[in-house]
């Protein structure tokens, strides 16, 4: 996918994003992927326009409140080579909540409008991220995996939609679908997930960025 030269989103970028993210993974039926309301690309407008000092690499995504199991999800994003950690890197991430659903506004699950439930992060000096949230649950009266979307972008790195955050043991997660999703030992994008003496579940997933610029290291 393309970068968006501005480094601010438009309508016509997200539907295309959306739209070949949808033919590279056509067994996971998104549903697919309409455009956020103005105040979602607000925020996300201002904050890819932050310095990376003010934009932090832990995050939660909810509040403590927030109905569901908690989750944290964890890992390191990578250069091409899989070895290099990349400081800086955008990692944008939204999913549905406890019921299915991404707001209110959302009746048929997979209408993800007004997304309340996302975030925005920058890895950290050792490439880090982390994100607080609780696990996701399917589509209502769909066969969809519980899923979070994500995206990349960083300096050299242009925006593109990585593999889905999955779980093991979703009934819903297919031969055909684990076909389809890739990576392996902590870069798979289907996350194993423990429960901690604290009762919240966890997982770890790093990320090996696959598309980058001209001038981009680390491939």
């Amino acid at each position: 996918m393309r970068n968006n030269q501005s480094g601010k989103f438009s309508r016509r970028s997200f539907i295309k994003h959306a739209s070949l993210f949808a033919m590279a993974l056509p067994s996971l039926q998104l549903g697919l992927l309409t455009m956020w309301g103005c105040r979602g690309q607000t925020r996300v407008r201002a904050a890819l326009n932050t310095n990376s000092a003010n934009l932090p690499w832990k995050i939660a995504t909810v509040s403590e409140n927030e109905p569901g199991e908690p989750l944290i999800i964890s890992g390191t994003i990578y250069a091409p080579d899989g070895r290099t950690p990349l400081p800086g890197m955008n990692l944008w991430v939204y999913q549905t909540d406890a019921t299915g659903h991404y707001s209110k506004l959302s009746e048929s699950g997979g209408d993800n409008r007004n997304t309340r439930i996302h975030g925005l992060l920058r890895t950290n000096a050792d490439g880090r991220y982390e994100f607080r949230t609780i696990k996701p649950a399917p589509y209502p009266e769909r066969n969809n995996p519980a899923h979070i979307h994500a995206y990349v972008s960083g300096p050299g790195y242009p925006e593109y939609w990585i593999d889905d955050f999955v779980f093991e043991g979703d009934p819903f997660i297919t031969q055909e679908i684990r076909g389809k999703l890739s990576g392996e030992g902590n870069f798979a994008s289907i996350l194993k997930l423990t429960r901690g003496a604290d009762g919240v579940l966890r997982g770890v997933r790093d990320i090996k960025v696959e598309r980058c610029s001209q001038n981009c290291t680390g491939r």
